[in-house]
């Protein structure tokens, strides 16, 4: 069914101090992944300074005759769209990109300026539109990247950026985009806080108390912000307890020879770590995670993959085996096809990193046909796993810390959180040691949150995903781990219908999608939902193509 349109002017956004209840969310029994406490505040914070009661700007006088396109969100998702658009279709539409953040494009993964944070993967395996897949490595020859940074070629081969220097290319990629000549993208520097339906048309309602008409919402809110575990909560104003690991100032000012607690073992953890160990404050570090897993190693050699032929296996076929295991509608039946076709590759000499990526590369092809109860399954018990070989650490943080663990600096635990309290000046924390293991009590001068990403991407925190969820035009996929959309990324509401004007893209989709959470896969899915985009507007890309060839 397809939403057409609400009731006339309905508007759904949130005032300061309104209250949010379980009851408004429509949220379906999520037994351990339950992502809504029994009531929420969210304040409508401004993001700068505007007038009481700013003047609205008058819709269609600078922008007449073009399709009206509204990105909330202005990380990389939401760049890669008004790229992706802009490159596809720039001089028939207006793009209004909605972002808080001064530069369109970092967003809270590649904000950071620390020199030891780097991508996790190596620099051909990023990009911002398809269609310009080299746009990276062509940028980093212009701007003296990699002459600037000798340590950015790993011994394995592989080239592994910072990650402040790929959010420098993709804000160029950005304002390049919106100084080609007919082309309309603008950044409005606000936070959205909701939406005024009227018809076909949706007004975007920002902080500052302006309006957007757009006959296209795009919703690339990406990634929620770090939210501290339940157990801490009580701590949650403490100095001592570092919510946000992105904090530099915080990490920054912990005095000498402190002793760390960091609460997660992945690839924030792996950040945080080389962060401390560079300030050379003579830190003890622990990491503390359920299982004690660490993200797995790139290869000793990385092959020579263009991006275009990553792009082209993304959108590859998906292996026989797996086609398979996908007729048992088990995800065990799938992990088992999939560790047996790694032992068969590892046994006739190959990497196992191969098989694995096979089948990585078109999980968002796999994971819409599994039952919402195998998901749920794979999501509590196997996704901890999984996710261990997915994301794997840059080889220049794995050898600083690996080096430290051997001297004595860091130490990796498995064990359950099970209390946290006050002792003097410090904290103390205890866990209770995975089967075998043995309970620990300890006490820290610091914890950092390192728990990584949230299944609600954000939706606590983000007022404009908490007002569309008890609107209901946004609901919780069936899995808990982002919002139902279609395959086209229109979002479901709690009544079924889809809205036809609404796309969602990006790691809030990877419930229904699976993995639009690496950036190439991002870029992928799209310039997948791009012509479906296009062609509600009415619009062709023919003109853009035409003049590409």
């Amino acid at each position: 069914m397809h939403r057409r349109g609400v009731r006339r002017g309905t508007r759904y956004h949130l005032r300061p101090g309104a209250r949010i209840h379980d009851r408004d969310f429509g949220t379906p029994n999520m037994h351990r992944h339950r992502l809504l406490a029994a009531s929420l505040t969210i304040e409508a914070v401004s993001y700068r300074e505007r007038p009481a009661n700013p003047s609205p700007p008058r819709p269609g006088v600078l922008d007449e005759g073009r399709a009206r396109v509204v990105i909330v969100g202005g990380g990389y998702t939401g760049a890669a769209v008004a790229v992706q658009l802009a490159n596809a279709v720039g001089e028939r539409i207006a793009i209004t990109i909605v972002e808080p953040r001064e530069e369109v494009g970092c967003g809270m993964a590649y904000s950071t300026r620390d020199p030891d944070h780097r991508l996790n993967g190596p620099l051909d395996n990023h990009l911002l539109d398809p269609a310009r897949a080299d746009g990276l490595r062509e940028w980093c020859a212009r701007e003296g990247v990699l002459t600037a940074d000798r340590d950015a070629q790993a011994a394995n081969g592989g080239t592994y950026v910072r990650r402040g220097d790929f959010g420098r290319f993709v804000a160029s990629a950005v304002r390049e985009a919106a100084a080609r000549p007919g082309t309309s993208l603008r950044h409005h520097r606000a936070m959205a806080l909701g939406v005024e339906c009227a018809g076909k048309v949706t007004h975007v309602i920002a902080s500052d108390g302006t309006r957007f008409p757009a006959d296209m919402m795009l919703i690339a809110t990406g990634n929620g912000t770090p939210r501290l575990p339940t157990l801490f909560s009580r701590f949650a104003g403490d100095s001592r307890v570092i919510v946000n690991p992105f904090d530099a100032e915080a990490l920054g000012t912990l005095r000498a020879a402190s002793r760390i607690l960091l609460v997660g073992s992945g690839l924030t953890a792996m950040d945080v770590t080389a962060t401390l160990l560079r300030h050379g404050k003579r830190h003890r570090i622990d990491a503390l995670s359920r299982h004690g897993l660490r993200p797995a190693a790139h290869r000793e050699r990385v092959p020579d993959l263009s991006p275009l032929t990553l792009l082209e296996r993304i959108e590859g076929p998906v292996p026989e085996y797996a086609l398979h295991a996908l007729g048992a509608r088990s995800m065990r039946a799938l992990s088992r096809a999939l560790r047996e076709r790694i032992a068969g590759s590892v046994h006739a000499g190959a990497d196992w990193r191969e098989a694995f990526d096979e089948l990585r590369n078109v999980v968002w092809q796999v994971w819409p046909r599994v039952p919402a109860a195998e998901k749920r399954r794979f999501l509590r018990h196997l996704r901890i796993h999984y996710d261990t070989y997915r994301f794997r650490v840059p080889p220049q943080t794995r050898a600083r810390v690996e080096s430290a663990e051997r001297n004595g600096e860091v130490g990796f635990h498995a064990g359950r959180l099970v209390g946290i309290a006050a002792n003097g000046d410090a904290l103390r924390i205890e866990w209770k040691g995975r089967a075998g293991g043995h309970d620990s009590s300890h006490d820290y001068d610091a914890i950092v949150n390192c728990t990584g990403l949230e299944a609600d991407c954000g939706a606590r925190s983000n007022p404009f995903l908490a007002s569309l969820l008890a609107a209901g035009l946004l609901r919780h996929d069936d899995c808990g781990f982002g919002f139902a959309v279609d395959a086209q990324c229109r979002p479901i509401g709690r009544d079924g219908e889809v809205s036809s004007n609404m796309r969602l893209v990006g790691p809030p989709s990877a419930g229904t999608h699976g993995d639009p959470l690496g950036v190439i896969f991002i870029a992928a899915q799209v310039r997948r939902v791009l012509p479906g985009v296009v062609a509600a507007l009415g619009l062709s890309t023919a003109k853009r193509e035409a003049a590409a060839n």
